[in-house]
């Protein structure tokens, strides 16, 4: 796959194309990607995916939102679409520099800028697609102005699993409520976050019980708790208690706090990026009387996590992290 960012071809390239923000690459955006590898393949023109570097949504100014444009965290990193976008056979990736003069352009000026550069003759877009200044061009304009460029246009309606239609709304909400056994059912691979470890104030070690603060950089977390999960740190996986919150028993923090306590593990990581898996809520986040009772808990956690989940750091970083193939 070509990833095309900063430098832009040189000469227009044919292609079937498709453009969105592909917010977690959920499996109803799987099926826009299958639908266009088959329509590039069957067509013999390449394929395109149009997306941005950075979400739109952490740049726009409240007055400039969509009612829909509010950014509620992110759920894949484009490290992680890139490669999601390659297994799927994409043969264009074009990383759109997402900043404010960008977001200012017109659906008019949107659509002269990617036909400047690319030929698409056929687009597939979501039937809730949406682009231009504050989303005011929608699939009745992009019709309109297939005319003039001489593309077609096929809209896709959203998918369901069951009752529920796949969404990324839907899935920030079950990874909110720590659903974590339903959200593969939409997201089409398991949850996980990736964060760097950050100096904390050391106040787990001088409980018996050091752990590491992850700074989790704008991912979506789940409710304040505790929680058994697993932690890659390198290409060596740990078990580990987490706890999400404010803390409560010692000193109410203003931001979510996000630290682990990885079991049977001694190093230094201070620095060192890591991927983190949630399994299971244990229990609420709660203020405890004494120092000792917090002690107490925090070793019945840690005993929790050790006695029901020591099987699954054995597990291939494969069957946890890596972004799975499209079926």
């Amino acid at each position: 796959m070509k990833v095309v960012y900063r430098k832009l071809p040189s000469k227009k390239i044919n292609c079937i194309a498709t453009i969105g923000v592909f917010d977690g690459i959920h499996l109803g955006h799987r099926f826009i990607l299958e639908k266009l590898k088959k329509l590039s393949l069957r067509q013999k023109v390449p394929s395109l995916v149009v997306t941005f570097d950075t979400p739109p949504q952490t740049l726009l100014e409240k007055s400039n939102r969509h009612k829909s444009d509010e950014f509620h965290g992110f759920l894949t990193d484009i490290e992680d679409k890139k490669n999601i976008f390659a297994s799927v056979g994409i043969d264009y990736l074009w990383l759109l520099k997402t900043n404010k003069s960008f977001l200012r352009l017109s659906g008019k000026q949107f659509i002269e800028y990617l036909f400047n550069h690319f030929s698409p003759k056929h687009l597939l877009v979501g039937e809730d697609f949406r682009f231009g200044y504050k989303g005011k061009s929608c699939i009745r304009y992009l019709e309109k102005v297939s005319k003039k460029y001489g593309f077609d246009v096929t809209v896709l309606k959203k998918i369901r699993k069951g009752s529920r239609i796949i969404s990324s709304s839907l899935i920030r909400h079950l990874i909110k409520n720590a659903a974590f056994g339903k959200i593969e059912n939409f997201l089409g691979r398991k949850y996980f976050i990736k964060g760097k470890i950050v100096k904390g104030s050391s106040l787990g070690r001088r409980l018996g019980y050091p752990t590491a603060n992850i700074d989790y950089g704008g991912y979506v977390i789940p409710v304040s708790g505790v929680y058994s999960a697993i932690i890659e740190i390198g290409d060596r996986r740990y078990l580990c208690a987490v706890n999400i919150g404010e803390r409560p028993s010692i000193n109410k923090s203003t931001e979510k706090i996000l630290e682990a306590h990885i079991i049977k593990f001694k190093r230094n990581i201070l620095g060192k990026k890591i991927k983190l898996m949630f399994i299971k809520r244990i229990r609420n986040e709660k203020k405890f009387s004494s120092k000792e009772n917090l002690i107490k808990a925090i070793a019945r956690d840690v005993s929790y996590v050790k006695k029901h989940y020591s099987e699954l750091k054995n597990l291939t970083a494969s069957s946890l992290f890596e972004p799975t193939h499209c079926s």
